[in-house]
């Protein structure tokens, strides 16, 4: 009997340890089993979300790229624009200023010649007073060599003081 008996525990041992396997899985490992699985769904949930916040945070930033490539065309389209109509209006400043010059030398010119043609004027009246005065003085006098070289320095010498107060 004690083969029996030997086999008997044998037998309640394996049992025993059967409804410990049992009593484990039902109340130990489905639980953790059940834990694990939700936790690998929040993972899963999880990892979705940051792969879709990766993909909006990279089409957000093609979207700003894009907008920052479209303000940077338009700023190169104003500064264009601004160089085109600032060298517009430099060409204009610059012609205005030469056609201003023109005038005002156009204008120098004239009055150059007005008064050249004023002075000229001046000169042959002068001349011809000059001539009057010394055909008079020498009609008046008796015509021998030393009066007529004496009538010349003086005429000489009345025309250079002359001239001089004309030039003050």
């Amino acid at each position: 009997m004690n083969l029996l008996n030997v086999n008997m525990n044998v037998v309640y041992t394996i049992i025993n340890l059967l409804i410990l396997a049992l009593l484990f899985k039902r109340f130990l490992f489905k639980p953790v089993d059940r834990i694990l699985e939700e936790r690998m769904r929040i993972i899963d949930m999880e990892r979705d979300e940051a792969t879709e916040a990766r993909s909006n945070a990279e089409m957000m930033k093609h979207e700003y790229e894009a907008r920052l490539k479209a303000h940077n065309d338009q700023v190169d389209s104003i500064i264009s624009d601004a160089k085109e109509k600032a060298y517009e209006q430099y060409n204009e400043i610059i012609s205005h200023a030469n056609k201003e010059a023109e005038d005002i030398i156009d204008a120098a010119k004239s009055h150059a010649k007005v008064d050249a043609e004023r002075e000229k004027n001046r000169i042959l009246s002068d001349l011809s007073d000059v001539v009057v005065d010394a055909a008079s003085k020498i009609a008046a006098t008796a015509h021998t060599p030393e009066t007529d070289s004496d009538l010349y320095d003086r005429f000489i010498k009345e025309s250079m003081e002359s001239r001089k107060s004309r030039r003050k």
